[in-house]
């Protein structure tokens, strides 16, 4: 009787060890799941990303998040190397221009709008621009508008009045020294966006790029108009040229030193990257301001469109797909994590999270006044604007400017390639 005790209470003893080290083991293997997650920018955005990630972490200890960020250059070619191969994070952070090349290894995430919490804190006219063949391929993070600021302490000390037009822009350099202009370049050391353009030509037609059936709507003479436009703009010295901006010492993803000197006084920029450069001309004794969106004498459009900025999205090849969902959910609409990334990723489009940063008054007085003023001039029939924004096209377009620039080609040339190149991506953009 004695030996059947020892030998039962051993059975328990041994069975309730072997259900702990399951349970522990279960718990452990709960722990180890690990999801990545991607995103380009710079210093401050990295910072509050990390924070908000941590935060996260606190709150989910059974997911662990691996951080992968980098600048804005080479950004799109390592996303199509890693989505191509099947190695990509789990969530990524994309330009929605790029939606359309990778709509074929990305998750429709209304598959996860349950986890996502899409019904209650996004609006369909902000999804609808992100949907390819029916199928939601990204989140956006805020709704992106590219105002013209200028440098109100440099054209106060000049007596110089806010510029609403095209026009007031070319008459500034009267006022200035010749050491100082107007507006900066439209490109970077190597970001050739032609954005700017797209306002320029939509002012000058009436017309978005493409019509309703994808087709362009741009001529040749349309961009000889445009690239002649460029090159007054050059000749005048309202803005630096494309060699000016080079031998400015001009290092891509950091601000123009002639911009930080208060010599390029004005600057078209996303609404996302407004806080950064505000903060980084404040520390030069530099008060940024918003200019709006100039007006062009005889324009049949504003001009002014607008585009969802980043997105997140979830990859095919993820196999964590319901932790990464997870991890969006909480980076976009969680309140605390909001008001760690504050404007980091531009003025929220997620009802939750722009909630949590109005409450908390840190939506800046000119991020508003960017928003309303926007809101306002927006041209609707320039919707899909933004998909011609493709890293094809900005490569072409920053080719074809520093060669005119440099006095390789002559505008007729110019305009031939910009029509060449914009007719070659007519079939893939749309």
């Amino acid at each position: 009787m004695y030996y059947k005790k020892i030998i039962k209470f051993a059975g328990i003893a041994i069975l309730s060890f072997s259900l702990a080290a399951c349970g522990k083991s279960s718990e452990s293997s709960a722990k180890t799941e690990e999801i990545r997650i991607s995103w380009w920018g710079g210093d401050a955005r990295n910072k509050v990303m990390q924070e908000a990630i941590t935060a996260f972490e606190k709150e989910n200890p059974t997911i662990k998040v691996k951080a992968e960020f980098s600048g804005y250059g080479g950004y799109q070619e390592k996303m199509t190397t890693q989505l191509s191969g099947g190695t990509a994070p789990d969530v990524i952070r994309l330009d929605s221009m790029w939606l359309n090349q990778y709509k074929n290894q990305l998750v429709d995430l209304e598959t996860l709008s349950k986890e996502l919490a899409i019904s209650t804190n996004f609006s369909e006219e902000s999804l609808i621009s992100l949907k390819y063949d029916d199928h939601l391929l990204g989140l956006p993070l805020s709704t992106n508008y590219r105002p013209l600021l200028y440098n109100k302490t440099v054209t106060d000390k000049f007596n110089i009045e806010a510029p609403q037009s095209w026009e007031d822009l070319i008459a500034m350099r009267e006022k200035l020294p010749d050491d100082y202009y107007p507006a900066s370049n439209f490109f970077g050391a190597k970001y050739g966006s032609p954005i700017v353009f797209f306002q320029i030509v939509a002012q000058q037609t009436g017309l978005p790029i493409s019509d309703e059936n994808g087709k362009l709507n741009y001529t040749e003479k349309d961009f000889l108009i445009l690239v002649n436009f460029y090159h007054q703009l050059v000749e005048q010295r309202i803005i630096p040229s494309k060699k000016d901006v080079d031998n400015a010492g001009t290092i891509e993803g950091a601000p123009a030193p002639a911009l930080l000197e208060g010599k390029w006084v004005t600057l078209f920029e996303f609404i996302a990257n407004v806080n950064t450069i505000k903060s980084q001309l404040e520390e030069q004794g530099f008060e940024l301001a918003l200019a709006g969106y100039p007006s062009m004498s005889n324009e049949k459009s504003t001009g002014v469109w607008t585009k969802p900025s980043m997105v997140y999205s979830i990859p095919t090849s993820s196999k964590h797909q319901k932790a990464a969902a997870k991890l969006i959910n909480y980076l976009m609409n969680d309140s605390e994590a909001n008001k760690i990334q504050k404007l980091e990723n531009g003025v929220p489009d997620s009802e939750s999270g722009k909630q949590a940063l109005e409450e908390s008054e840190l939506i800046t007085p000119l991020a508003t006044e960017i928003l309303v003023e926007g809101e306002k001039k927006v041209d609707t029939n320039l919707s899909t604007m933004y998909r011609w924004d493709t890293a094809k096209l900005n490569d072409a377009t920053l080719d074809i400017i520093t060669r005119l620039d440099y006095g390789k080609i002559d505008t007729k040339q110019a305009a031939k390639e910009f029509y060449q190149a914009f007719k070659e991506e007519e079939d893939s953009v749309n």
